[in-house]
């Protein structure tokens, strides 16, 4: 079976739908063990090119988008919701139209189905107080800290490459 991205998704009792908001307990955490996610899609099947088998939900994670974007994409997303009730958000939507939460796209397994414990929709006219308001939940700054760690390692590794690079050279030449 090849890969199948699904757009609507009854998981545990509840109609994940494209495009609306959710929050769970997720087992498998890394940084986030309550996540409050917009859902995106369901991915299952098996990769033709690899073989592996994926079982995931794709969703942005809210709490890894800086707080102030966060408060203006879902404020913007709140009127395209009101506008049509048939959105759908997709990776192609977000990378396109929404670039700055792209750093809180994830991907949860739904199995094992104890992955993922006490999901429920959140009501559109709860999504402030889910979303916009939980500042104690903010893993942005974190996600931040470590992209800023992965460029300057890049920095000094190319750095100390090229002082070897010289280093080397200057041996050569004398």
């Amino acid at each position: 079976m090849a890969l199948v991205h699904k757009y609507k998704k009854k998981f545990k009792g509840v109609n994940l739908k494209s495009g609306y908001f959710y929050k769970f307990k997720y087992q498998a955490f890394e940084n986030d063990p309550k996540p409050v996610i917009i859902f995106l899609a369901s991915i299952e099947g098996i990769h033709k090119n690899t073989g592996h088998q994926w079982r995931i939900l794709q969703a942005i994670n809210l709490h890894y988008v800086p707080r102030g974007i966060r408060k203006k994409f879902v404020s913007t997303w709140m009127k395209e919701l009101d506008r049509t009730k048939n959105v759908k958000l997709t990776w192609t939507r977000v990378s396109a139209r929404y670039p700055n939460i792209k750093i809180g796209i994830r991907r949860y397994f739904f199995k094992p189905s104890y992955y993922i414990q006490n999901i429920e929709e959140i009501p559109l006219e709860k999504v402030d107080k889910y979303v916009v308001g939980s500042l104690a939940r903010d893993f942005s700054s974190k996600v931040k800290r470590k992209i800023l760690s992965r460029i300057k390692k890049a920095i000094v590794s190319r750095t100390e490459k090229k002082i070897k690079k010289k280093i080397k050279k200057k041996r050569n030449s004398k």
